[in-house]
């Protein structure tokens, strides 16, 4: 990786819990922008804190504010304008104590945005928006289908935020979409192509996989997995994922195989996710061929995976979720497990360009026989899958590469900037 001589601070406005279980914030915009010389300083909502406080987060600086959980319509806009006041009075501390900032950076919120770009137009520094998901139209789909809460909360809330969202990307310098897909939604919205850069997922491909066979074999133990067939899914088990799809192939290869075993690994959105997906198992009669682990630490999660012949990616194909870089692919990959996923665009030319699993549409028979067709393979050809895989990923989706891809993107904002308004870079 190359280093960058010019430094600065960078403001980032970040609507993930902290701490956040996405690798991707601490690795990418945290220690590999520290690398490259700059210096962020960040404003992240808690659970745990009631005001504003002030932590360090490897070496960065951060300011927590308190998470607004709005429980009714009635509170809703009440909850907004406390969250819109914490953001701010956050962000206002940050450049008191750690300002001048050369640019500041939202990620994923809307009222983020709004105080970010206010903050921007005062300092003359450049406004960058990044958007790792299209949570507003999520918002949407909760309404509709009558899940999570309130429908009327849902509703507003995804219609108000569909709104300020795409007014604010439409304003920012500098946008992070995180796909090919993403861009093209975005670009339907009204965002320029020439302020976007492609921003995928990544993964840390630094450490070898087999640094966690002593420890997956444990896992296998502890689990009553030994000698079976382990297919694993790693991520969110809310309802809009559909993965009762998955149940549903599932019971398909225990035709073929009745030694295989499906280790779920996560939680839903709500405790009753998992209980709606457990009752699924039970009626499909799999329950004892499907192990459901609950909330896994993030350090933890490779253990499983490199405990797995095979990595699964089931995507339903809606308006939100084909937008998406998944990260539970490219970890599969990186740890040399073979994948399957279905078709969603970012999905499928990482399957097709590596080499390192297949793509299949969204359609359960052909899901179960690609399933059933790899664990048929001997552990040797699975792995040598597996290995493309991880090759692939450490090229082209490493941790380093996607901080390369901020960097150069910077470096470009900031020569344009200077030429086109003459902005103090400080």
């Amino acid at each position: 990786m190359r280093y960058l001589q010019s430094k600065g601070r960078v403001l980032f406005l970040c609507a993930e819990l902290f701490p956040s279980p996405y690798a991707f914030l601490g690795k990418v915009f945290n220690d590999l922008l520290q690398l490259q010389g700059f210096s962020p300083i960040w404003v992240m909502p808690s659970m745990k804190v009631n005001r504003l406080e002030e932590r360090d987060w490897n070496g960065s600086p951060l300011v927590l504010i308190p998470k607004m959980r709005p429980k009714n319509m009635h509170t809703l806009m009440w909850s907004y304008w406390r969250h819109l006041s914490y953001v701010y009075a956050a962000a206002h501390l940050a450049l008191r104590q750690y300002g001048p900032f050369r640019l500041i950076q939202v990620r994923d919120d809307p009222g983020m945005a709004y105080v970010a770009w206010r903050l921007t137009k005062k300092l003359r520094v450049p406004f960058v928006y990044q958007l790792s998901h299209l949570k507003e139209e999520e918002y949407i789909i909760y309404a509709q289908r009558r899940l999570y809460g309130s429908a009327m909360n849902n509703f507003i809330q995804g219609r108000v935020g569909l709104v300020l969202r795409n007014l604010f990307l439409r304003k920012a310098d500098l946008v992070f979409p995180i796909s090919d897909q993403m861009k093209k939604t975005l670009l339907q919205y009204g965002v320029s192509q020439d302020r976007m850069v492609v921003l995928p997922e990544g993964v840390d491909t630094s450490v070898e996989p087999e640094v966690y066979d002593d420890a997956a074999k444990k896992i296998r133990k502890k689990l009553g997995l030994e000698g079976k067939k382990v297919v694993i899914y790693v991520g969110t088990m809310n309802r809009v994922r559909q993965l009762e799809f998955l149940l549903d192939v599932f019971k398909q290869v225990l035709y073929h195989h009745p030694d295989a075993h499906l280790l779920m690994v996560g939680d839903g959105k709500i405790p009753e996710d998992l209980i709606w997906l457990r009752s699924k198992a039970v009626e499909l009669q799999i329950k004892e061929s499907v192990t459901f682990t609950g909330w896994v630490p993030r350090d933890q999660i490779a253990i499983y995976i490199r405990a797995s012949d095979i990595g699964v990616s089931p995507f339903p194909p809606n308006k939100v979720l084909i937008n998406n870089s998944p990260i539970k692919l490219l970890e599969y990959m990186a740890l040399e497990v073979p994948v399957v996923g279905t078709d969603i665009p970012d999905q499928r030319k990482v399957i097709e360009e590596s080499g390192g699993g297949f793509c299949v549409p969204w359609r359960q028979k052909a899901f179960a026989k690609t399933i059933t067709e790899i664990l048929s393979l001997s552990e040797v050809d699975r792995r040598a899958i597996g290995h493309r895989g991880r090759i692939y990923v450490q090229k082209n989706r490493d941790f380093s590469i996607c901080a390369e891809i901020v960097c150069e993107a910077y470096d470009k904002l900031f020569s344009e900037e200077r030429k086109r308004c003459g902005y103090c870079l400080l």
